[in-house]
């Protein structure tokens, strides 16, 4: 049971901070320079109070009772609880502050920050430099701060003179008139171009794992036929790179498959005036022509529109028709001539052209993300809004056909139907996708699909009726296309048929005269599709695919455990309750899997996966989400053509018995007006967040700040916005997220390629890195994640980079070229990331490995469990399954090695030894020496043996048994000299019987002599 609560949110408090600067500095980076930190004795003058004299600074002219003074105050201050205020009321002395002096290296280059408030006038920074004897010397370098009445920093660099050896910072007044400051956070940095020492993290070669999101979806489909009369489908499977297929359309058998190289999904497809099909996807803008009748699919170049390829239709007269994102455009192109034409855009403003209908007259075009549809004159180029209910709502018009003059629009599970003549509204139809053709047995009559229903429109009464005694149709997805087709084969041959393909090629064929119904699975390949959302939790991991899919990997076991084809598009993975969730696309529904109950997926309710929660309040992306207080946080993304993200609070309400009851959850929209969620983490009774300005796809985002607010989750109220200032940034962030909370209690974030620490009581930015350029050329959509790793590192997808991050010293390091959007840490400290559809793993370095045997001093025929270990850089054990063990023996003689256990095989000594090779590292391990021994015991055993066998005959297994009993006999009263005199009597029978045809076998009689001659050899030793 979920329950909404409807709640409006009273906003006690905003912080708008002007900026937030550092409480304090380590090495920072900007452009292809590093700052290293020199010190400066008390640069934040906390070490006195009130009085004129300030350790590690001297002044000039400070006379109080001339107006003029310097004191380190409480009155003001950036960060800590005090700072330096400079006071001159003078109008003939001049004031200053100086630092005690601070050694430099002659030619180097030096930067000299502090925060400044300008109370009065303005006050002028220096780096001074001098030489051994204490004489300045020049160029010397200074800045100016005369920003009134707010915090800012103040930035000056300079060279060391040849000749300098010290250098000291001033802050200075004139003496023409009076002046007020406070200064705080001073600090001064050596300038160096060299490279950072890289952080000595280190990983194995990256491991393929495979495609992770194996499915057949296809957005696309349509039906035609070639030379030989055959009836053929084509099909465009979703992948990295989506592959396009001709399959038989009767059988579902393979004629044709080609990769389209830079497509990743096609929604275009249409077969032409020549009966050739016509492609294009939505990434490059390329146009395809696929020629049935030679099995050859070639390219016919760029259209002039844009690179987004929406839908293609077809002319009877030779025309291609093509709708484009985002600039809303539709282009032509002419079988005959080969020419492209660019018809530019149908509604300016607009983003998309969705959906076309076209006829002898007209081109029909879908707008979104403002609702239309335009009719496009193909004579004159003259445009017309044809009206619709939702006109100029938000939405998008996604199919338009046009039948016995009326036209069908598509507008989401709406289909209105209009009269082509008058531009009426004549009916508005419940429906999913996609329509049919007229009937060939009825030509009033249109075919379309609710759910797994089959209905039908009679465009002669205006009414719909259900289809009754269908079976039921691929109910999950919807058609991709209907078509009426002649089948030549099987029981139907003659006879027209309806035709569809739902979204995962099942394909169906329904006779409606008799309610004949067939469903094939043409033989195209599952595609790997880019991976859009990866979670570990446990020993798991939890990938979704983009638009469909789901797989489930095993950590421990390195395997693809479960892939769901259907499941919605995950944008974001999370954890509440011992339960993974899943945040999918479209609609913000959130599906909760218990990962120890059995999988049982459901779409629309409860199941495992099943769905928990839908959003709704026009959201559509849940990328971001954290747990606490047994709530669950989510951060949203809104719909098409919004603006407005929301913080969303989930919580399960149990009974007495601990059972859950129900589910509740708030909605708070617009928590950060005209923003969306991009990161959020939670602390203490609150949540901290991060925004992008970029709304749902389709508008223009009015704000250009992201903005950071604090969410007090008792009060249920925001307490906090503001915008950070992060030092190193060109200007404020655009993106703010992923946030994370640190074991050092600070909160970490990211900004693009930016990584900053904030203290979240004050806000203040205690530490910052400008890592990589932050441009914001990537998705505005996709937080850069942030995950702690068990040995204290951060490991980040800072600026789409793979990176590791030291929160200590800010060092770091790239573990991969390329662009990385997802990230994952494994139980043992591998990581997990994504290229496209494979899924690679980075492991830890093995570091060293043992080898332990059962034991170490055994019989001939006895086995010693052998054992070898491994041990990972980071401590973990590792898994040596994944790698290659080879063990060796220094004289094979001894022991054999078989099935993981050392076989004793003749009495001596050898060592043991392990070599182990896994992910490009080898070791051995240190060596370990066994013996094989004899025993009176094992020998008896060897004489059972082969008595038991038939390789000893009964007399000689008669004396060698009695001269044995006599040595153990001997060998017990403590008496060896005896004993082994009887043993030497066992090697002369033998040697006598060896002779005799068949009183001894030869293995039998070589393993008794030379157990007998190590057991006197041992004895005499002893």
């Amino acid at each position: 049971m979920v329950i909404r609560r409807k709640w409006f949110m009273l906003v006690l408090a905003v912080l708008v901070a002007v900026g937030i600067f550092p409480l304090g500095t380590v090495a920072t980076s900007a452009g292809d320079a590093r700052y290293i930190p020199m010190e400066v004795q008390n640069s934040g003058f906390e070490e006195s109070a009130g009085s004129s004299s300030i350790p590690g600074w001297r002044t000039f002219s400070a006379d109080a009772a001339k107006g003029t003074s310097v004191v380190a105050t409480d009155t003001l201050h950036k960060s800590g609880s005090q700072s330096a205020m400079m006071t001159d009321g003078s109008t003939t002395l001049p004031l200053g502050l100086i630092s005690n002096p601070i050694p430099v290296v002659a030619g180097e280059t030096y930067r000299l920050t502090a925060e400044i408030l300008v109370a009065q006038s303005s006050v002028r920074a220096y780096i001074k430099f001098f030489n051994d004897a204490g004489k300045e010397q020049l160029p010397n370098a200074t800045a100016l701060a005369n920003t009134l009445n707010q915090w800012s920093l103040l930035e000056v660099e300079g060279s060391v003179p040849a000749t300098a050896t010290k250098a000291e910072i001033w802050f200075y007044m004139g003496a023409s008139g009076m002046s007020k400051s406070y200064i705080d956070d001073v600090s001064l940095s050596l300038k160096t171009l060299e490279p950072e020492p890289e952080l000595p993290v280190s990983f194995g070669e990256p491991i393929d794992l495979g495609d992770a999101v194996k499915i057949p979806l296809s957005q696309s489909a349509v039906y035609g036929k070639n030379a030989s009369g055959e009836n053929e489908q084509y099909i465009a499977v979703v992948g990295s790179p989506a592959v396009f297929y001709a399959v038989n359309a009767e059988t579902g058998e393979q004629r044709f498959k080609q990769q389209l190289p830079g497509s990743d999904v096609v929604w275009a497809m249409t077969i032409g005036s020549d009966g050739n099909v016509y492609v294009s996807g939505t990434t490059n803008g390329i146009l395809y022509r696929y020629l049935p009748d030679e099995r050859r699919l070639e390219s016919l170049g760029v259209n002039p529109s844009d690179k987004f390829v929406w839908d293609l239709k077809a002319s009877y007269d030779g025309k291609i028709y093509g709708a484009t994102y985002p600039n809303s455009k539709v282009f032509e192109y002419d079988i005959a001539t080969a020419v492209f034409k660019d018809l530019g855009s149908m509604k300016p403003g607009q983003q998309y052209a969705r959906g076309l209908g076209v006829t002898d007259d007209y081109v029909y075009v879908g707008i979104g993300t403002k609702a239309y549809v335009v009719r496009y004159d193909r004579r004159t180029g003259e445009k017309k809004d044809i009206a619709i209910p939702t006109q100029g709502e938000s939405g998008t018009i996604s199919e338009i056909q046009v039948y016995r003059g009326k036209l069908f629009v598509n507008a989401g599970s709406k289909l209105y139907v209009i009269d082509v003549a008058t531009e009426q509204l004549l009916n508005t139809i419940t429906y999913q996708s996609k329509i049919s053709e007229p009937s060939p047995y009825q030509p009033n009559l249109i075919y379309y699909k609710l759910a797994d229903t089959l209905y039908t429109y009679n465009m002669d009464t205006n009414e719909t009726d259900k289809v009754e005694g269908a079976p039921p149709l691929p109910g999950d997805t919807a058609v991709k296309n209907h078509a009426w087709m002649t089948l030549t084969q099987g029981e139907k041959v003659g006879r027209t048929v309806l035709v569809g393909m739902a979204a995962f090629t099942d394909s169906f064929f329904f006779d409606p005269t008799d309610n004949w119904y067939r469903l094939i699975y043409p033989k195209v390949e599952s595609q790997g599709v880019a991976v859009n959302a990866m979670e570990a939790y446990g020993d798991q991991l939890f990938l979704g695919g983009y638009q469909r899919g789901l797989s489930i990997f095993d950590l421990k076991t390195q395997q693809y455990t479960y892939t769901n084809k259907g499941f919605h598009q995950s944008e974001g993975i999370g954890s509440y309750g011992g339960k993974v969730i899943f945040g999918t696309y479209s609609g913000a529904k959130m599906y909760a899997y218990d990962p120890g109950q059995p999988l049982d997926y459901s779409e629309y309710g409860a199941g495992n996966p099943g769905l928990v929660l839908d959003i709704e309040e026009d959201q559509d992306r849940p990328f971001t989400m954290t747990e606490g207080e047994g709530k669950l946080f989510i951060g949203t993304f809104p719909s098409y053509g919004k603006l407005g993200g929301a913080l969303t609070i989930m919580e399960k309400v149990s009974g007495d018995d601990g059972t859950v009851t129900s589910t509740v959850y708030d909605v708070y929209r617009d928590i950060v007006p005209n923003q969306s969620i991009f990161g959020l983490a939670y602390k203490d009774g609150k949540v901290y967040g991060g925004t992008s300005p970029v709304g749902g796809l389709g508008i223009t985002p009015t704000e250009t700040v992201a903005k950071m607010f604090v969410f007090d989750v008792a009060r249920r109220e925001k307490i906090a916005e503001f915008t950070p200032v992060i030092p190193g940034l060109d200007g404020p962030p655009k993106l703010i997220g992923e946030l994370t909370f640190g074991p050092d209690g600070l909160l970490w974030g990211a900004v693009d390629g930016t990584i900053f620490a904030m203290n979240p009581d004050t806000y203040e930015i205690v530490k910052s890195k400008v890592v990589y350029p932050t441009i914001y050329n990537s998705s505005k959509y996709r937080p850069f994640y942030l995950k702690w790793g068990q040995d204290g590192l951060l490991y980040t997808t800072l600026g789409r980079k793979l990176t590791v991050v030291d929160p200590a010293t800010l060092q770091t390091k790239q573990l991969i070229e390329g662009t990385v959007n997802l990230l994952a840490l494994g139980g043992d400290g591998s990581v997990y990331y994504t290229l496209g559809a494979k899924l690679y793993r980075l492991p830890v370095p093995l570091k060293e490995v043992t080898l332990e045997v059962g034991s170490n001093e055994f019989t001939r025929g006895e086995d010693s469990l052998i054992t070898v270990k491994g041990v990972l850089a980071n401590g973990h054990e590792a898994r040596l399954s994944e790698g290659e063990v080879q063990i060796t023996v220094t004289d094979p003689a001894v022991a054999d090695v078989r099935d993981g256990a050392l076989i004793g095989k003749n009495p001596g000594i050898a060592e043991v030894q392990a070599t182990v090779s896994l992910h490009g590292v080898t070791l051995k391990t240190v060596p370990v020496t066994i013996r094989v021994v004899s025993s009176m015991e094992s020998v008896r055993g060897l004489l059972e043996e082969g008595k038991a066998e038939g390789n000893i005959m009964t007399s000689v297994f008669m004396q060698l048994s009695n001269a044995l009993a006599q040595a153990e006999h001997q060998r017990d009263k403590g008496d060896a000299s005896k004993s082994i005199k009887h043993l030497q009597d066992m090697l002369k029978h033998l040697e006598h019987v060896r002779v005799k045809d068949g009183a001894i076998e030869t293995g039998i009689y070589e393993n008794l002599k030379t157990d007998i001659a190590w057991l006197i050899s041992h004895m005499i030793s002893m």
